[in-house]
This record gives structure tokens, C-alpha cells and sequence, in this order.
């Protein structure tokens, strides 16, 4: 069985430092950083992907984000309320049977609250760290956006959701960062990599982020292209 459509929803911006998406390169160059979620269409019902900003964010964004705001800079409408986005599907967040959390960054969560009635997918050792992280990460984890009486299921490695939808280990820029391999009906598999992989520049190193929990890790889940020997024989292989 297979996921029947997924729709990319987006969820506001970031204005970050490039050298946060790929370490060592572009110190003092800002971007803008798409904040994105995912909703799958499965036969097991609705699954979705993170949960964005936190609305409340709009109103009082220190309120929402604490000091951090004045640093990344969040930018977000009334539509980027992942509830808002859900209902331009004509879904409610009752509607939604599985949230999987890549991470527990505030940029990653700041919906979670709203889905009481959802199962939450996250690493074990990625809700342990958010609990209780290295000073120098703590920022990026703000409790108030996660740390809610919801009914989170805490996994060990790679694990099927629901039919078609998987999640594999992806640590580095996290403790317990995980990415969603989803299998869809009529093309090809995609990976959804969470902030594993923030843009093709990483591919190419690889490039780690700039701020992460592990940098050997994160190069380690990033995907290595297999070169081609001259004689296009595999590489190491005898005469």
C-alpha cells in the first residue's frame, strides 16, 4: 500500500544566517529560509509532517519564541497557522491521525499543542535530549511548544508508520533528528529530511548544518553519491 497524495504546506519563514544551514559557508549572509510541513493521504488516514510556527507568534513573538526571536526572526501570516493551512484541504487537526516530528525545534512544533487526539511519532532519544539539552543547543528547544499532554510515542530507529510511510534515523543536527520516507501510489519515493539536508549545497560536500548537535553525525546522514570508477566498473573491483 501506498500514500495516495502528499501536499507540501507552507508555514512562514525564517531570516537566518546561511552559515546555519551549511557550517563554514556564508557567515554573514541572510536568508530566507522556508518553515514547511507535509500532509500525507494514506489508507490509514491523514499523517502529517511537523507542525510549523507557532501562531501565537503573531501577537506577542517573544511570548511565543522568547529572546531568540530578535536573532532568527521569524516571518509568518495568519495563513501560515498550520489549522489554517489544514483547512484550505478541508482537514482539521481532529482529522489528522499521526504527527511525525523530525525534530522538536521550536520551528518544528510550534503546532503541536493542537493535536490532542493525533499519535506523535518522535525519536526516543530526541524527546530525552529536549528535555534535558547541552546548554549551547537549549535555544532552539522551547518547551512551551512541545511539552503539552499529547500522546507521543517514542521510537528506537526505523519504524513504519502506516503503510507507505516510514521514518529512519537521522541524528546530527539533532540528537534524535529522524527523516519520513514516504512511498507514494503513482511516482517516485520521497524523502522528507527534515533539516538533515537543508538545501543541494549540502549534498555537495557534504555540508553539515552550522548548528548542530553532532557534525560527524550529520555528515553521516547525509547521502553520499557513489562515484563511478573510469573504467565504470564498481570501485574496488579487481581486474
Amino acid at each position: 500500500m501506498a500514500v495516495r497524495k502528499m501536499f507540501f504546506l507552507p508555514c512562514g519563514y525564517i531570516d537566518i544566517d546561511q552559515s546555519t544551514m551549511t557550517a563554514g559557508a556564508g557567515m554573514g549572509e541572510t536568508v530566507r529560509a522556508p518553515v514547511l510541513s507535509a500532509l500525507l493521504s494514506t489508507d490509514d488516514g491523514w499523517v502529517l509532517v511537523d507542525t510549523g510556527l507557532n501562531p501565537e507568534g503573531l501577537e506577542s513573538p517573544e511570548r511565543a519564541w522568547g529572546p531568540r526571536a530578535r536573532v532568527v526572526r521569524p516571518a509568518m501570516t495568519k495563513q501560515d497557522d498550520i489549522r489554517e493551512r489544514l483547512r484550505e484541504l478541508d482537514v482539521s487537526v481532529g482529522d489528522v491521525r499521526v504527527v511525525v516530528n523530525t525534530h522538536l525545534h521550536w520551528d518544528h512544533t510550534g503546532g503541536n499543542r493542537f493535536f490532542r487526539e493525533s499519535e506523535f511519532i518522535v525519536q526516543k532519544a530526541e524527546y530525552r535530549f529536549a528535555l534535558h539539552p547541552d546548554g549551547h543547543l537549549s535555544a532552539a528547544y522551547m518547551e512551551n511548544h512541545f511539552r503539552h499532554p499529547l500522546n507521543y510515542r517514542l521510537v528506537e530507529g526505523a519504524m513504519e508508520v502506516v503503510p507507505g510511510v516510514s521514518v529512519i534515523p537521522t541524528p546530527g543536527h539533532t540528537a534524535g533528528h529522524q527523516s519520513v520516507v514516504v512511498m507514494l501510489a503513482d511516482a517516485p519515493a520521497v524523502v522528507w529530511c527534515g533539516d538533515a539536508v537543508y538545501c543541494y549545497a549540502s549534498l555537495e560536500g557534504p555540508v553539515p548544518p552550522g548548528h548542530c548537535w553532532s557534525q560527524s553525525f550529520a555528515v553521516n546522514s547525509i547521502p553520499h553519491p557513489q562515484p563511478e570508477s573510469p573504467s565504470g566498473r564498481e570501485a574496488g573491483a579487481g581486474p
